[in-house]
């Protein structure tokens, strides 16, 4: 045999063969339970994740970033805190807002209101009452909602159901080569007698 050449090993190859799908099969798993856990962790442990969709908690907060929400009672809430709130008045589909906690103002009730400003606003919000409060803000995790904020913008509102399809799609494909490798491994063994 000349040198430099090298017979391929038969079971080597075969063990490739198997090796390869395996690895693209479980990278597939991990990325899924990655996905899963990014989705279902937060409310497992009793946190809500929102996509911040505008500039006013610059630089803290910026569009794109997801932020974890945790009911709080608004009594023990402090200036300083991160709150999102649905503004007074707002329509049931109303879009939450996420600003800081300035302060305090009495109500024409003897109540509290809540003063809130963006960070990124020279002027605060219109006082909020204790019961418009959603959640404190506890995390903050920067770029996680890009897609989730293209999508609301309209720009990529075709790309979720895109992907589920495509998701769906690939989990049929792997069922039939699973089908499909058990039948011909069975046909290539012959009868057996």
């Amino acid at each position: 045999m000349p040198v430099g050449v090298h017979r391929r090993d038969p079971a080597a190859l075969k063990r490739r063969r198997r090796f390869l799908p395996l690895m693209g099969n479980l990278a597939m798993v991990c990325v899924l339970a990655t996905l899963l856990g990014l989705l279902a962790g937060p409310a497992l442990v009793g946190l809500r994740p929102l996509t911040v969709l505008t500039s006013s908690m610059e630089p803290g907060l910026r569009p794109g970033d997801v932020v974890l929400l945790r009911e709080v009672d608004p009594s023990a809430v402090r200036p300083g805190d991160v709150l999102t709130y649905l503004p007074a008045g707002s329509a049931p589909d109303a879009l939450p807002v996420t600003h800081r906690l300035t302060g305090f103002v009495a109500a024409a009730d003897g109540s509290w209101n809540l003063i809130l400003q963006g960070d990124a606003n020279a002027l605060p919000d219109a006082p909020v009452p204790g019961s418009a409060v959603q959640g404190r803000v506890v995390a903050a995790l920067p770029y996680a909602g890009y897609p989730d904020l293209l999508a609301e913008r309209g720009r990529l509102s075709w790309l979720r159901p895109v992907l589920a399809i495509a998701l769906f799609g690939y989990g049929t494909l792997l069922v039939f080569q699973h089908f499909r490798q058990g039948r011909s491994s069975r046909s290539s063994q012959g009868p057996t007698a």
